[in-house]
């Protein structure tokens, strides 16, 4: 009769951590599943900030203004490569 009720009792634990497992692992599926979604919301979110004209209208809005022509500086002995211009307070 003892060895019938520890293995009534061992069989009920087992079915109740398998089932706090599961609901642990529900829980963790849809924990990812709203991290996805976030992670998708932010990169689009990123993307519309990234694209020219909003790029050119925080530029304006902290006060850049385009440039008048290109220039590089060679590090190797300091010369200016290219026709640059300073750019004009007018754009």
């Amino acid at each position: 009769m003892a060895v019938l009720a520890g293995a009534l009792l061992s069989a009920l634990l087992l079915n109740t951590s398998m089932a706090a497992s599961a609901y642990a692992k529900y829980d963790l599926s849809n924990e990812l599943g709203r991290l996805n979604q976030d992670q998708q919301d932010l990169t689009a979110q990123l993307d519309a900030k990234a694209a020219p004209t909003q790029l050119a209208a925080a530029a304006a809005a902290l006060g850049m203004v385009p440039t008048n022509g290109t220039g590089w500086l060679r590090l190797s002995d300091g010369s200016v490569q290219g026709t640059p211009e300073p750019a004009g307070a007018g754009g």
